[in-house]
């Protein structure tokens, strides 16, 4: 009975076009912010970019041939004595190999994967500052729902995120992104 009352909810909200109009600027400027990395001739294995391309292949081989759930020292790498997931999250590994379900390279699924966070950070953003200042009874919705827009388009565009992006390639840092707004959230 719930799902039916959710799923009735979200029907209304996609109705109402509460949720399609922030979704597509937040999707189209992700993609906008993505079209230099998805390129086939960026340097993926500069920086961080090459451990985490490393940890994809180890994280894979691991959970395929020696059926490992979370490996954390992964043996096959540094002469037996791998230890490429031991300082990173679980998260930051499988879920870019989600995308070897479509038969991509691990440099690819990793491009993607940073596509994913940008859309995430922006939705993240997106729905603090509209929390944040639904609470203000003075501000319109109208108003609330351009400056939630507009924030989320330009926490995506944060030159700090971008340098870990493009630059520096750290991901756990890139998806930390996504969490801040939730922080202030709760």
């Amino acid at each position: 009975m719930d799902k039916i009352k959710k799923k009735n909810k979200l029907i209304e909200c996609i109705k109402k076009n509460k949720i399609i109009i922030p979704a597509i600027f937040i999707i189209l400027v992700s993609i906008i912010i993505s079209i230099p990395m998805l390129r086939q001739d960026f340097n993926m294995q500069q920086d961080d970019g090459i451990q985490h391309i490393c940890r994809l292949i180890g994280t894979y081989s691991s959970v395929i041939e020696d059926k490992e759930i979370f490996p954390v020292i992964i043996s096959k790498f540094c002469n037996n004595f791998g230890y490429w997931n031991l300082f990173y999250s679980p998260l930051t590994a499988y879920v870019p190999l989600i995308f070897k379900i479509f038969n991509l390279s691990f440099t690819m699924c990793l491009k993607l994967f940073c596509l994913l966070i940008s859309i995430l950070t922006g939705f993240s953003m997106y729905f603090f500052v509209k929390k944040l200042l639904s609470n203000i009874d003075i501000i319109e919705n109208r108003k609330i729902e351009a400056v939630s827009i507009l924030s989320a388009i330009l926490y995506i565009l944060v030159p700090y995120r971008l340098n870990d992006m493009y630059i520096r390639l750290a991901i756990a840092e890139l998806c930390s992104f996504i969490f801040i707004p939730m922080i202030f959230n709760v």
